[in-house]
């Protein structure tokens, strides 16, 4: 009899470790979004994208300013303070860096190619309210023609990025090119 509470008690206890949280219980990401508009700025100050050198240069100098501007340290009261980007989207904002055309020849520019995505959670399909949500990403939809959400890559020449049915992006960055 003992073995089978001890069993019991041993299944509870496993079931509510691995419980999921709720979604409304679950803490809230940050915004990594914003925090590149307010480093950007900085950013490109500190690693201007024409500079002379390469790719991997443009990219190990972003890298460099994201963790000067995401360090922390203790301040004069020796609270502990941190920079303007939360170290959360370092790596995102990293990303964005090597998926640029900075460092790289002239001719590579940003291409948005189109890419087909469902459009989930319209009750009503079709009736002219957009209030479902295209998959990986916010944009709001009513039905699936709404959700062709632009996907920025690197083409090695503008006739390159029209020959595979993309447009030129705005800037040499994926950060803001395709206006998502």
């Amino acid at each position: 009899m003992t073995k089978i509470l001890g069993s019991v008690a041993a299944l509870a206890l496993s079931l509510a470790v691995l419980t999921p949280y709720p979604a409304d219980a679950r803490p809230t990401g940050v915004d990594c979004t914003a925090a590149l508009g307010a480093a950007k700025a900085t950013i490109d100050a500190a690693c201007p994208c024409d500079t002379p050198g390469n790719h991997a240069d443009h990219v190990r100098c972003v890298t460099q300013k994201l963790r000067a501007l995401s360090a922390c340290s203790p301040d004069a009261s020796g609270k502990r303070t941190c920079g303007s980007v939360p170290r959360a989207c370092v790596a995102k904002i990293r990303r964005l860096a090597s998926r640029s055309a900075c460092g790289r020849s002239a001719e590579t520019v940003t291409c948005c190619i189109a890419k087909q995505r469902d459009c989930v959670g319209d009750p009503n399909p079709g009736d002219g309210i957009k209030a479902g949500t295209c998959t990986g990403s916010k944009r709001k939809c009513d039905r699936v023609i709404d959700c062709k959400v632009p996907r920025c890559e690197i083409a090695a020449s503008a006739e390159r990025c029209i020959a595979v049915g993309g447009t030129l992006g705005v800037g040499r960055d994926c950060s803001s090119a395709c206006g998502e």
